[in-house]
């Protein structure tokens, strides 16, 4: 099992019916996105953030994308003024580079990137976001959800006796589709990283990022300039 297969399965109705933005969101995207420019958001799911940008900021041309086909093939029925498209974010080459005016990472779509594939996501967001272009993060804080050291333990634990390699931030899903995940201990789950503030700071400094901004709660929130 792999996050693909739980967003195209267990996880689609959930995403693809939500609507609204939650108060960190809206809040960051008042302060941080003009109504003009090119816009792109990455893991868009359904369409949910997108098409309330679309509707506060009808002057921006939004790019949605999401790795699953399905989520988008819902969110084309929700709106034609945006472009919804189906791509990997680790794999952006469709675009050139200093393509887009601002970027929406939300919804901590880098966290259910496979760990290898990170640096990669991240440096194409760099890449194709223009000089002084504007970026917002979503990352699942590790200090934020306190069962995540049991959990961790656990989990580990389970990962020794299978000979498979100790991974403290990489942790198998707690719940699909809003009810008790009971394979969570088993093997071959799907998983998500949780990251400490301090860590991805420090990576997307050294991608090349300014920080602009940083808000924690359950979730990090980075806001980084180019």
């Amino acid at each position: 099992m792999n996050n693909h297969s739980i967003y195209a399965n267990e996880e689609l109705k959930n995403w693809t019916e939500r609507s609204g933005l939650l108060k960190q969101e809206q809040y960051l995207i008042e302060k941080y996105i003009r109504n003009e420019g090119i816009l792109i958001e990455a893991g868009t799911g359904g369409g949910r953030i997108s098409l309330e940008v679309h509707d506060k900021y009808p002057n921006i041309k939004i790019v949605a994308f999401d790795f699953v086909e399905e989520m988008i093939k819902s969110a084309k029925l929700k709106s034609n003024e945006i472009n919804f498209e189906v791509h990997d974010a680790s794999d952006l080459s469709i675009y050139d580079d200093n393509t887009f005016d601002a970027a929406i990472y939300l919804q901590q779509i880098v966290s259910l990137v496979p760990e290898e594939f990170i640096s990669c996501v991240l440096k194409e967001s760099y890449r194709v976001l223009k000089k002084d272009g504007i970026v917002i993060f979503s990352f699942l804080s590790y200090s934020g959800r306190k069962i995540n050291l049991i959990v961790s333990f656990l989990v580990n634990i389970l990962r020794i006796l299978r000979k498979e390699k100790w991974q403290t931030q990489r942790l198998p899903w707690l719940k699909l589709s809003n009810k008790v995940n009971f394979k969570f201990f088993t093997k071959n789950q799907a998983t998500t990283y949780w990251f400490y503030e301090k860590e991805i700071i420090k990576i997307l400094e050294d991608i090349g990022f300014t920080i602009v901004e940083t808000k924690c709660d359950n979730m990090i929130y980075v806001v980084c300039k180019k």
